[in-house]
């Protein structure tokens, strides 16, 4: 068994235009005998959004904690708030904006795992 808490995850806070803070929670890279999936977090200020980008690799779920936001997909957009859950296929243009007053919060799951290694060296933009 393996229990993650994102209070003892390290964060890496991502630089302006897309301001939020991420962690990994389980990971191949952080845990042995962990295999097809990542999780992490997403902690996103009001008014702040996540980039607008796609996975070539990794399909991405995304389930709502916290807040209220909008998911941009492709051309489409959906609102969203807590126990939203979407799901979203690899190549496939999306972004997360808070539109709300509170913290956006979200857990992010990647399979298979690999595009988590870009928090934890630090390069998301």
């Amino acid at each position: 068994m393996i229990v993650a808490r994102s209070d003892r995850a390290t964060s890496y806070v991502a630089p302006e235009p897309h301001v939020r803070e991420l962690k990994v929670l389980i990971s191949p890279s952080l845990q042995g005998g962990v295999e097809g999936l990542a999780v992490g977090m997403t902690i996103l200020p009001p008014g702040k959004s996540s980039s607008f980008h796609s996975h070539e690799a990794e399909c991405e779920t995304w389930i709502i904690v916290s807040g209220e936001g909008e998911v941009l997909v492709e051309e489409e957009r959906e609102p969203v708030g807590p126990e939203s859950v979407i799901f979203l296929p690899r190549n496939i243009r999306h972004q997360v904006i808070n539109t709300g007053q509170e913290t956006l919060r979200m857990f992010w799951i990647y399979t298979p795992p690999g595009a988590e290694k870009s928090v934890l060296e630090g390069k998301v933009r």
